[in-house]
């Protein structure tokens, strides 16, 4: 993808994450003891803009190498998708995450997505993506079942 792609693809990003935190002002945020419904929403819209301005700042400020006597290659299709392997493997593990979370429950899911989507991203061993998973897993039950005293889908476990 050349810059001017990501440009583009950036500001839709920044647009989108806008338009989430306009949306999310219509709900209450509450108080740091009893946090609203916009709270988790903010956060994270607020860390998708911040993200999105980060990138665009590296790709508007890096500086522009002209490359003279390289020839574009012809890439094949078999090429493409043996690049693109990964990442159409990442989209079918959250697809399926979210078809199994009613199924096997928000924890359960959370914690395999975590241990897939780590190895998929490079992780050598077993062990770290375990212990993130896990961390993760733990992480969002104090998060949304004893802070947030909010429910989360337990599958089969219930």
């Amino acid at each position: 993808m050349d810059s001017r792609n990501e440009v583009i693809t950036n500001i839709i990003l920044a647009l989108f994450g806008i338009g989430y935190l306009i949306y999310n002002s219509f709900y209450p945020l509450g108080t740091l003891a009893n946090p609203g419904p916009a709270v988790f929403p903010l956060v994270i819209g607020m860390l998708m803009v911040a993200l999105v301005a980060l990138q665009l700042y590296q790709l508007v400020g890096k500086p522009k190498i002209e490359r003279q006597g390289v020839e574009k290659k012809s890439v094949t299709f078999s090429q493409v998708m043996k690049k693109e392997r990964k990442p159409l493997l990442a989209v079918i593990v959250l697809i399926v995450y979210l078809v199994a979370l009613n199924w096997i429950g928000f924890l359960t899911s959370t914690f395999v997505l975590v241990v897939i989507s780590s190895k998929l991203m490079g992780a050598r061993d077993w062990v770290r993506p375990i212990g993130l998973g896990f961390g993760v897993m733990l992480f969002c039950y104090f998060l949304f079942e004893v802070w947030l005293k909010l429910s989360l889908p337990t599958g089969f476990l219930s």
